[in-house]
């Protein structure tokens, strides 16, 4: 069997065609042999069981005719079932008659047959007698001896096709049993044949591919130096033996180079990890340059980076394994060219004797200087800003750069110009903080001078006030008291405003200190109340406080308090027209002193709620009306809230009124939260939060 080693697909034919052909021979076979079989049951079936059916029902059929006319002669019964035996026999004779296929049963069958007729023409002629006739007993008798006759014959042919069904039975089993030990005898030829195909056919390819499978199984369990054998058998078997193997050192080649990737893009992650921790631009080159150098199969590192329009000469330079003091002198060259490699995306390789076409003569002049080598050239930036290049060269022996090679100095590119980029606009950030810083002095400085240049003065108009008001220098008409009120107000306006202005450079610059002491809130509130009581009976609004506690002790400064309260119901007095009222009320809430101030006022308008932290603004309708005031009294006191790790809120509707309120923690709470270990870090912390995000009252409020 030769064709064995020829390919699969000839061996299988061949095996298929030996066992179709196998097959076939023993259906035919056994065709044959059931044909034989089925021959002799034919005879039996189709001759035989039809004779003797017909015999039998002829035979039924005679003896109802003769119980027929025995019936009407004897004893005058309906010759009915007579009649319908005489319509109805012959089918069945004529069906004896040509079914017969043999002398004998022909000569039985004709005897039968003239028995039948003779029986009929004589009931003929007893048929025409009448009941009573004195013949009638003679036919009677002369019938039933015809009728026996019938039966005889009757007999005499199905002992015969009795006979004759045995003999057929009898040679269908002969047929049957040769017919099974031929097809036995062939299908035993058949398998033996069979079982000689399927053991070359197995030998031919089983082993062979169970070799295969062994070295499959190994070379997934790690053992990647295992190879397929030479096995032999067809030529698929070899070719498929032969495309393991060479599938086997691919994927040896793959894992070489995932193994080079993984290097590759861990040191692109250390690099990036180093430049990240630096916020220095020379130490961000240093470390790009040094781990480049290290990591990756170099000879020389160059970072160049780009002034006035030039590229060069290096800024930095990485050879012999470290960091050179006094690197190659390179040509400096434009950076038009590099730029456009940047915005591509792109990076540049080759020799350095012949570099590719696209490199600017300048460019190309530069390389040759470096001698005979390999070089990568990748240029970095940030954003779309070229800020320098990398450029990396080895000795020819180590061959070109690989596409993983220029893809990890490319990732180190792109993290070098984000982190020079960063380093630069740290630094320039750091430039502006520094001058921030001195502008907020100096602004810090100017204020507290002019608030102070204008104190001395101011002193001087109210005391000069004061005697004018005493008429130390003579009588005062109503025209010139009228002037004094109004020099009055605006003196005392300035003054509110210079001591606001003091306190909001106290705040801004961390010199406002609150001295905190056991305080009745009550009692400042009080206080606060009744210094504005003249104010809001000169502007006809009802003041009124309620204090239902009697007293209520927190710890807390007096003195900010007391101006955090000036400054609330002034606001509230001033924003509020004639005939409104202004409401106080002091009540003990969770563990917190609760100070609300509401009034009738103008309020404030809803699309202006969000800009009231914002120093010096003031509401369009409180400017509208002509009201005056800074816009500072608001900001000093969330202030003041917020250095009681205390809570500021506020609701208001404009034309309706404005309600403000100030949380701040009783003695007994802040105690009881020291001994449960919270402390009062905690709640001033989170307290003054609550207090400089607090939206403020009344636009301008605190003039």
């Amino acid at each position: 069997m030769k064709w064995l080693n020829r390919s699969v697909g000839t061996a299988l034919r061949h095996t298929f065609a030996v066992l179709v052909s196998l097959v076939l021979l023993s259906g035919i076979v056994a065709a044959v042999e059931s044909q034989r079989h089925g021959a002799a049951l034919d005879r039996l079936v189709e001759y035989n069981v039809p004779l003797r059916l017909n015999n039998f029902k002829l035979r039924s059929t005679m003896g109802d005719a003769t119980r027929g006319l025995r019936n009407y002669l004897l004893f005058e019964q309906p010759k009915t079932t007579y009649l319908q035996a005489r319509n109805s026999y012959q089918p069945f004779l004529d069906a004896l008659v040509t079914q017969a296929d043999q002398s004998e049963e022909r000569r039985l069958v004709g005897d039968l047959e003239r028995k039948v007729v003779d029986w009929f023409s004589y009931a003929s002629q007893a048929e025409r007698l009448r009941p009573g006739d004195p013949e009638v007993p003679e036919y009677a008798e002369g019938s039933r001896v015809r009728y026996e006759a019938i039966l005889r014959a009757g007999d005499a042919l199905e002992t015969h096709l009795g006979r004759r069904t045995e003999a057929l039975y009898e040679e269908s089993m002969r047929e049957r049993l040769w017919g099974l030990a031929g097809v036995v005898v062939f299908a035993l030829a058949a398998v033996v044949l069979a079982l000689l195909v399927a053991v070359r056919t197995y030998r031919a390819l089983v082993p062979p591919l169970g070799a295969m499978g062994e070295t499959l199984r190994r070379l997934t369990a790690g053992e990647h130096e295992t190879r397929v054998p030479d096995v032999g058998g067809p030529t698929e078997i070899r070719q498929l033996g032969s495309a393991i193997n060479l599938l086997a050192e691919e994927s040896d080649r793959l894992r070489r180079a995932e193994r080079e990737r993984a290097r590759l893009a861990e040191v692109a992650y250390e690099t990036a990890a180093r430049i990240r921790q630096t916020l220095d631009a020379d130490a961000v080159v240093r470390e790009a340059a040094s781990l480049l150098g290290a990591r990756l199969p170099a000879d020389q590192v160059f970072i160049q980076l780009v002034r006035d329009g030039t590229i060069g000469p290096a800024e930095l330079e990485w050879a012999g394994g470290r960091l050179v003091d006094q690197g190659t002198a390179l040509l400096p060259v434009p950076s038009e060219q590099a730029e456009r490699l940047y915005l591509q995306g792109a990076a540049s390789s080759g020799s350095t004797l012949d570099p590719p076409s696209y490199v600017p003569e300048t460019a190309v002049r530069a390389l040759r200087l470096l001698g005979d080598r390999q070089y990568l050239f990748v240029p970095f930036g940030a954003g779309g800003q070229l800020l320098g290049t990398i450029l990396l060269t080895r000795d020819n022996s180590r061959g070109p750069w690989q596409t993983e090679e220029i893809e990890a100095v490319k990732s180190v590119g792109t993290d070098l110009g984000r982190g020079l980029d960063q380093a630069r606009l740290y630094g320039r950030e750091r430039e502006l903080v520094e001058e921030l810083r001195a502008l907020d002095a100096a602004k810090t400085d100017f204020m507290s001078t002019v608030s102070h240049e204008l104190r001395s003065p101011l002193t001087s108009i109210a005391g000069y006030l004061e005697i004018l008001r005493d008429e130390d220098a003579g009588d005062i008409n109503p025209a010139q008291d009228r002037m004094l009120d109004a020099i009055e107000r605006n003196t005392t306006r300035l003054r509110l405003l210079i001591e606001d202005l003091l306190t909001l450079s106290r705040i801004e610059s961390g010199a406002f200190r609150t001295v905190k002491q056991r305080t009745d809130l009550c009692a400042v509130v009080e206080g606060a109340v009744t210094s504005m009581r003249p104010a809001a009976a000169k502007a006809a609004v009802e003041l009124e406080m309620d204090c239902p506690t009697g007293s209520l002790m927190i710890d807390g400064d007096p003195n900010q308090l007391d101006r955090a309260m000036v400054n609330l119901l002034s606001n509230a007095v001033k924003f509020t027209r004639a005939g409104g009222r202004v409401e106080v009320l002091v009540t003990l809430e969770d563990g917190y002193g609760v100070v609300r101030v509401s009034d009738t006022g103008i309020g404030i308008p809803a699309d202006e709620m969000q800009r009231l932290s914002t120093r010096f603004f003031r509401a369009s309708n409180a400017t509208e009306l002509s009201i005056p005031g800074t816009g500072l009294g608001l900001s000093i006191v969330r202030s003041i809230v917020a250095n009681h790790s205390g809570t500021f809120d506020l609701q208001s509707r404009e034309g309706e009124g404005t309600t403000v309120t100030m949380r701040i923690q009783t003695c007994t709470a802040k105690l009881a939260a020291e001994g449960d270990g919270s402390g009062d870090g905690s709640g001033g912390a989170g307290a003054g939060a609550g207090g400089a995000s607090g939206e403020p009252a009344e636009a301008g409020e605190g003039a």
